[in-house]
């Protein structure tokens, strides 16, 4: 069994189309956020690792580099899925971080299974798809086939489970009381809240930020200095969190501004994927300081 590991916010989708080749002896793993990717892959090293982005840009590389910097990570083939920047860059990059390939996303689910079976040296195939009922039934002879003019024979209802029990001389009979009763997530596992009431979240808090998490690092987005340690990033990161929590704001403010929430906690999340685990937040700050 090949164990694949995908990493990176589309994660899911090429996990689909490799799923949708139906091919044998693979096993497909995929994190949407760095730390859990790095964490699954500690915890259960896998054959290859694909990292995958839309966006690119230097989180890919260092990301990667992460990777590589573990003693594992040193001996698994790497490939990256992101738009490509110039040639010399990809040629440089591919030797620095040993990748087997940079991809555009663009790439087929069929390209990459055979760049995977490269790198593996192994062939990757197709399962055989079983017979259908359909098929197996026509091929099936009745056994008791219906005479020409009589009326198909009604076969009796299947009697209904037992709900009595004896075990000796004990009668014990099932107790259904048909409801089921849900209990909301917060009751059992109750959750800090870092909201602050006097700051509010208007339509023109949203915009500020969502320019905020398009245009500035990984330490502007969670509003901590450059070099701040994990306890103060974490704190931020549930307080921003929270503070754009859909069900925290005006419902028609949050309901025009729902992409812009998704997208702003999109940013945090991966904000703190990469500064929450030291691991990353190191190479994340060596290659992001300015002269």
């Amino acid at each position: 069994m090949i164990r694949l590991l995908i990493i990176g916010r589309p994660g899911s989708q090429w996990a689909d189309r490799l799923h949708q080749l139906e091919l044998q002896d693979l096993e497909i793993d995929h994190e949407r956020l760095p730390s859990a990717g790095i964490r699954r892959f500690e915890a259960s090293p896998a054959d290859l690792i694909i990292i995958a982005d839309d966006q690119g840009g230097e989180r890919v590389e260092i990301l990667a580099g992460a990777i590589r910097s573990r003693p594992l990570g040193q001996l698994v083939p790497l490939i990256l899925i992101c738009p490509l920047p110039e040639p010399e860059r990809v040629q440089a990059t591919t030797d620095t971080l040993d990748l087997v390939a940079w991809l555009p996303p663009e790439t087929s689910a069929e390209t990459l299974t055979t760049r995977i079976g490269a790198a593996l040296d192994v062939s990757l195939s197709a399962t055989p798809t079983p017979a259908s009922p359909a098929t197996h039934a026509a091929q099936t002879p009745l056994e008791h086939p219906e005479q020409p003019g009589e009326p198909p024979q009604e076969q009796p209802p299947a009697p209904e489970p037992s709900r009595v029990f004896r075990a000796g001389e004990l009668t014990l009979e099932a107790i259904d009381t048909g409801a089921t009763r849900r209990v909301d997530r917060d009751q059992v596992f109750p959750q800090r809240d870092f909201a602050h009431p006097e700051a509010s979240v208007d339509a023109e808090v949203i915009r500020r930020k969502l320019r905020a998490v398009r245009h500035e690092d990984y330490f502007a987005i969670l509003e901590v200095r450059r070099g701040a340690d994990t306890q103060p990033i974490r704190e931020a990161f549930h307080r921003l969190y929270a503070r754009f929590d859909p069900r925290h704001i005006d419902f028609q403010t949050a309901h025009a501004f729902e992409d812009a929430l998704l997208e702003i906690r999109d940013a945090l999340e991966d904000a703190w994927a990469v500064l929450g685990d030291p691991a990353l937040r190191e190479p994340y700050l060596r290659h992001t300081l300015r002269p």
